[in-house]
């Protein structure tokens, strides 16, 4: 069987690189051939994963939730795509809790030995492959707008402090989400969240989410102060949740959609689940 080890320098402090070595090692008490390649860049990153595919039996990877949201969009149209194994190094890693695995490195690596596989789903929004969410409105744009340099500098701290403003500038998106193409609601709100997980910006708000169950979870808080972040907090019953396995959303902002938590696209979107479209190494 063949690995191959693809890493981000720029993701988690630089931490991965210190650690390259003893990663291979451990790759190869596994793997008949282990390969590894550094990334120069967000696109040579891409290219590599993409390449990957119908040549490695295991796609090895560590990042945060960026560059997970990379590999995706790298090889969710290929045809041979490999098994997926995170190493997760970044600022919050909100994709890799869905799985289990552990930020810490010795406890991932063990995840990838233990070879245990599960399919998952994905969801794409317009021509954007995503894994564990989508959001427009207020606070969607904060991992958007927090530099590489400040995550580096102060860790999840960094998106805690831009969403200061976000909680006393009030905001209103007003449309309509249809569900699987059968019931429309109309909806105000201060943001628009969807999610295919349990967390989102490090806080487990979706303690029921299933990755596995082909559908997306829609949350439509009504309006309230802090932009209704106590709701998601304390007041649950103030949240609409639906969900589905399509979902079309009309918005009246001219925002950019957080997609995985890079910048997607504006306006109206289609989200649809691709079910257990990827497999990954995960904890038990």
């Amino acid at each position: 069987m063949k690995a191959l080890y693809v890493y981000n320098a720029t993701s988690g402090k630089g931490k991965v690189v210190a650690k390259k070595d003893y990663i291979i090692k451990e790759l190869k008490t596994i793997y008949k051939q282990v390969d590894a390649i550094g990334s120069e860049s967000e696109e040579h990153f891409k290219k590599i994963c993409k390449d990957a595919c119908g040549n490695y039996d295991a796609l090895i990877f560590s990042g945060g939730d960026g560059s997970f949201n990379m590999v995706v969009n790298a090889i969710a149209d290929e045809k041979d795509r490999p098994v997926l194994g995170v190493i997760p190094t970044g600022t919050i890693n909100d994709a890799a809790k869905n799985f289990g695995i552990s930020a810490n490195v010795k406890k991932a690596l063990k995840i990838i030995k233990n070879q245990r596989i599960r399919k998952f789903d994905i969801g794409k929004l317009n021509d954007m492959y995503f894994v564990f969410t989508v959001a427009i409105g207020a606070y969607a744009d904060i991992p958007i707008i927090t530099t590489k340099k400040e995550k580096k500098k102060m860790g999840a701290l960094a998106y805690y402090f831009k969403a200061v403003p976000s909680i006393f500038k009030l905001r209103k998106v007003e449309g309509d989400a249809i569900i699987d193409g059968k019931e429309t609601y109309h909806y105000k709100t201060p943001f628009v969240l969807i999610m295919n997980s349990s967390h989102v910006g490090g806080f487990n708000i979706n303690p029921k989410s299933d990755i596995y169950d082909g559908k997306m979870d829609l949350f439509l808080a009504r309006p309230g102060i802090f932009n209704s972040l106590l709701h998601f907090l304390f007041f649950r019953k103030k949240i609409k949740h639906l969900q589905g396995s399509e979902i079309e959303i009309t918005v009246n902002c001219d925002d950019y959609w957080d997609v995985d938590g890079e910048k997607g696209p504006k306006g109206n979107a289609k989200i649809s689940v691709l079910p257990s479209h990827l497999s990954v190494f995960c904890k038990k």
